[in-house]
């Protein structure tokens, strides 16, 4: 049966694009020109609760009693989850115990049925105390201005009040949506949502990993911040490049997408008190009465661009990233040489024998700055200020594109007086420019402990903002992701519903400071590093940041996978490990696979958060650089046969059905995409207001 034109609702504002309309309960809907029915309806969902912390390291099977870090507000009969979502990509596989509360006792509770499995790592119990459907006590505002119209919802919830502007341009097919969250009394939020349902059916899938899926859909997806098309032509609506949201979620049969405001799984955070096992579960966001929170994104509707561009997750061209990071335990300067040089007896970068710097791979180096009780000749830490001869080693591979950062100050327990640590941040950040710092152990100035907490002596964070590092491995930095599940931070094997942010920042808990995901690598998973798996990084365009202690001294006698002692019993590199790095150094010279540091890739990622995108009538997509940096190879892909940039073809390649091409883009700087050169030139006035006939640009009665 022919669809019949949907009913608009009882306000509409109408463009050459789209018709969008609202009733007075702020209930909106959009259709194309011809009242053909696009966006049906957009809801508010929320969840607010509170976390209650388990204080021991585990629990066996068959206990039926936890005593909690405060006096729980639960009562006898309520039902509750016992979760431990901590280390292994347990984020996504979350070790679960539903159970009944039998007696609550101070900060005991007594629980049935008894534990049916171990339960280990920052236990805690999650309950939510607020659930919110929709609003209540709406207003609904309409304005106009000479380029259009803002219509304006105000609601309020048990929690918060919401403003929610919708902004029409008379020349564009864009609609802005800003959502301004003003909270009124002190919250944990679990999750806060946007609903979309859209009439047509899902055409494009923007996947997390920057592949495009256009049939043989997913049932569902977590999309990160990329994004989703329904329809086509003019009877069509996308989104596309969000950062300014916290994530998106799309039910495929149900045409249905979730932008989440604030999802506490896109940001977590535990702040450790005993070790990595016992801990304060902070994932949610901890805002106070009269906070507030903004979020913004653009739905584009009846219009599809001739080129879709979209941003791939490294520069240049290349398909996909692998990132080695170091933990910096138990080394020595002989262990050093001989993962980076090959060989223990090369002390010159430029004679290296193999390793790193043999083969061009850089590595995010951590290492200590100080170790009173190092000792040269046992299983001890190297540290820069007891060996003047391994600060130079440092320069070298500085020199040679590795980055230098901090793992801790101290593989130990120590204070952390001020003029001790200005004088090692401040080393670290003239000599080396570090910006990343990689937690070490259990010791209470790490991220993961009392370093952002001003009220202990413990406290770092003001140094770290000083001397600006901002980049940071801790514990929940491997709640994502296990190495023995997929080869690849987006977890892909099983399907695309996993979240795996790849990078986040906690929006009230971890101050100005981000967290990179990473996958330890062990020694003995080291046969991880097949070509298969490492040709199936590039196939699937994955990106890895691993965890391993590369140049740790072995506890065998021969050594270990990543370094041996050869006949002589001279520390070199592994046979098997060299040839790992030599097969990487091929493929990045095949320019498929991103050999990086965590620095360069995370002021990669933040700059692209910074690009802005919009549509022009001609059918061209312009991207403007607000990152304030200069962005080198800016690395797209479009399903097209001729891409141009400015009115020129960019450096370019075919892979798997898209044309990926790149380009620089100065800071404040456009650039206009097209699949001419003519709709490519950059227009002055293409974004100009515009006068529409009343025909076009009308508010019906």
């Amino acid at each position: 049966m022919q669809e019949a034109p949907a009913k608009l609702k009882e306000h509409a504002i109408r463009n050459p694009w789209y018709i969008f309309s609202w009733d007075d309960d702020g209930k909106i809907m959009i259709t194309d020109t011809e009242q053909y029915e696009i966006l049906s309806n957009m809801d508010y969902v929320a969840e607010y609760g509170e976390i209650y912390n388990a204080l021991q390291p585990a629990y066996p099977k068959g206990t039926a009693s936890i005593i909690f870090d405060q006096p729980p507000s639960l009562s006898e009969g309520s039902s509750i989850e016992i979760r431990s979502e901590s280390y292994a990509g347990r984020l996504n596989k979350p070790l679960v115990h539903q159970a009944k509360v039998t007696k609550v006792v101070g900060n005991e509770v007594q629980f049935s049925p008894p534990l049916a499995m171990q339960i280990d790592r920052n236990v805690f119990v999650k309950q939510e105390q607020n659930h919110v459907q929709g609003w209540t006590q709406k207003q609904v505002q309409a304005s106009k201005s000479d380029t259009g119209w803002t219509i304006t919802v105000i609601g309020k919830t048990p929690v918060s009040e919401v403003t929610t502007q919708y902004q029409l341009e008379q020349n564009s097919p864009m609609i802005g949506v800003t959502v301004k969250t003003t909270y009124q009394k002190d919250v944990k939020v679990f999750r806060e949502a946007l609903d979309l349902t859209f009439k047509p059916q899902v055409s494009e899938v923007y996947r997390k990993n920057r592949i495009v899926d256009t049939w043989w859909f997913q049932s569902s997806y977590w999309l990160d911040r990329e994004g989703v098309r329904f329809g086509s032509g003019s009877r069509c609506a996308f989104l596309y490049h969000t950062p300014e949201v916290s994530s998106l979620e799309l039910n495929t049969d149900k045409k249905e997408l979730l932008i989440n405001l604030d999802h506490m799984n896109d940001h977590h955070y535990v702040q450790q008190t005993q070790d990595n096992r016992v801990g304060k579960v902070r994932h949610p966001s901890e805002y106070r009465a009269t906070q507030e929170r903004t979020n913004s994104f653009s739905l584009v509707v009846g219009y599809q661009p001739k080129v879709m561009p979209r941003f791939m997750t490294q520069p240049d061209g290349y398909l996909a990233t692998h990132v080695w990071t170091e933990h910096a335990d138990e080394q020595s300067l002989e262990t050093n040489r001989a993962i980076y040089f090959g060989s223990e007896k090369i002390t010159d970068a430029s004679k290296a024998v193999g390793g790193f710097v043999k083969y061009g791979i850089p590595v995010t180096k951590s290492v200590f700055y100080s170790n009173p009780y190092y000792k040269p000749d046992e299983r001890s830490s190297i540290a820069i200020k007891q060996r003047p001869d391994f600060l130079s080693f440092l320069d070298q591979l500085h020199a040679n594109g590795n980055e230098i950062v901090l793992h801790t100050l101290y593989p130990f327990e120590f204070r952390h007086y001020q003029p001790t640590t200005a004088e090692a941040m401040s080393l670290m950040k003239d000599r080396f420019d570090s910006v990343t710092w990689i937690d070490h152990g259990y010791l209470k100035s790490s991220f993961a402990f009392n370093g952002l907490d001003i009220k202990t002596p413990n406290y770092l964070a003001n140094m770290w903002e000083k001397y600006d590092t901002r980049y940071f491995w801790h514990y929940s930095s491997e709640d994502t992701g296990n190495i023995n599940t997929s080869f690849d931070l987006f977890q892909n094997r099983r399907d695309d519903a996993q979240r795996t942010p790849l990078y986040w920042s906690h929006p009230t808990v971890t101050g100005p400071f981000y967290t990179w995901a990473a996958l330890v690598v062990p020694e003995d998973t080291l046969d991880q590093y097949t070509g298969k798996h490492l040709y199936d990084l590039v196939r699937n365009r994955g990106v890895l940041i691993n965890h391993t202690y590369l140049a740790r001294i072995p506890a065998g006698k021969r050594g270990g996978h990543f370094i041996s002692l050869d006949a002589k019993g001279i520390w070199v590199i592994h046979p098997s490990f060299d040839k790992v790095l030599q097969r990487m150094a091929t493929m990045r010279d095949q320019g498929d696979l991103y050999l990086t540091t965590v620095g360069n890739i995370m002021d990669y990622w933040l700059d692209l958060s910074h690009v802005q995108m919009s549509y022009a009538p001609n059918g061209a997509v312009y991207l403007k650089n607000e990152s304030g940096h200069p962005i080198k190879g800016l690395s797209m892909a479009a399903r097209s046969k001729e891409v141009y940039v400015n009115g020129k073809k960019p450096l370019q390649r075919e892979a798997n059905g898209d044309l990926v091409f790149w380009f620089d883009l100065a800071p404040g700087e456009y650039a206009v995409i097209a699949d001419t050169p003519e709709a490519s030139l950059y227009q002055a006035d293409w974004n100009r207001p515009i006068t529409l006939q009343s025909k076009e640009w009308e508010q019906p009665q």
